[in-house]
């Protein structure tokens, strides 16, 4: 039975052609996008000849597809990518509904951009926790798309495709999401209060209400940072926005920010900002 999806919007062959030679919108751009809801009946086949990437995502329900002749389960919360030119089938069992956002996209970098989301290359299936503001971003993109005769519109919906994909990085955590996730957010408020002391890593744990080990396992796990390299990250910034907007001078703002001396301040602003605090002031 063939589906009607309750959004769908193709890129016209016209289109295409103008965004390959587009300096900026060659780059990234969908070529086909829709949303079947979960009343809706599925069974789509991609051919050998589609040149290219897919991105699937169900939101919930269950469904399937089916790649290189191997039928695979898509869940609630899971995602499937599919290179160019790769012959596969979609579906859901009449028993089952689900909510399925479906993608086709190319361009210079769509080859880097699927070996970048693509974080485990045995396996297609992977999962994403859901993610405040990511179907939000989907429904603009596709209200821009219709205004298709615009090129501005059409380079602001794939502008916003960029931010879209990156929602599936297992690196991005929801900072509205109850859970591990509302622990890191906790922890980054804690140290942005706290950014002209050294908190210990026992310390920002005591106030997250967490012990240490799991913290700094949590946060590496998020961020592939630890905790106190993020702060130390923080007080960076927050002394670099000091070093830009006001004339303070470079050994107060170490007091601020919690150093004891300058020397130790300069070699960390150094490590992650590339530059001395004085270059770095001098250059703004």
């Amino acid at each position: 039975m063939e589906a009607t999806a309750q959004t769908h919007w193709a890129l016209p062959e016209r289109l295409r052609s103008k965004l390959d030679d587009h300096p900026i919108g060659k780059n990234l751009y969908i070529t086909e996008i829709a949303f079947y809801p979960e009343q809706s009946a599925l069974e789509k086949e991609v051919l050998k000849n589609n040149p290219d990437y897919v991105l699937i995502y169900c939101v919930s329900g269950m469904g399937w597809y089916k790649v290189n002749n191997k039928k695979l389960p898509l869940k609630a919360n899971h995602f499937a990518l599919l290179p160019r030119k790769a012959c596969f089938q979609l579906g859901v069992e009449p028993s089952d509904q689900w909510s399925l956002y479906f993608v086709k996209f190319n361009g210079a970098i769509g080859e880097a951009m699927y070996t970048y989301l693509l974080r485990d290359k045995n396996n297609k299936n992977q999962t994403t926790p859901p993610l405040v503001g990511r179907i939000a971003q989907f429904q603009d993109i596709m209200h821009h798309l219709d205004l298709m005769d615009n090129m501005e519109n059409l380079l602001y919906a794939n502008f916003r495709f960029y931010s879209f994909l990156g929602t599936f990085r297992l690196t991005v955590f929801n900072y509205m999401k109850k859970g591990v996730d509302n622990i890191i957010e906790r922890c980054i408020l804690i140290m942005k209060q706290h950014l002209h002391n050294n908190l210990t890593l026992d310390e920002l744990a005591k106030e997250a209400c967490v012990s240490a080990s799991y913290l700094s396992a949590l946060f590496r796990q998020k961020t592939h940072y630890s905790p106190i390299q993020l702060f130390t990250s923080l007080k960076i910034q927050r002394a670099s926005q000091m070093l830009r907007s006001t004339k303070t001078p470079i050994k107060q703002i170490a007091e601020e920010m919690g150093y004891t001396d300058q020397y130790s301040f300069s070699r960390s602003f150094k490590q992650i900002m590339g530059t001395s605090p004085k270059k770095f002031r001098e250059n703004k």
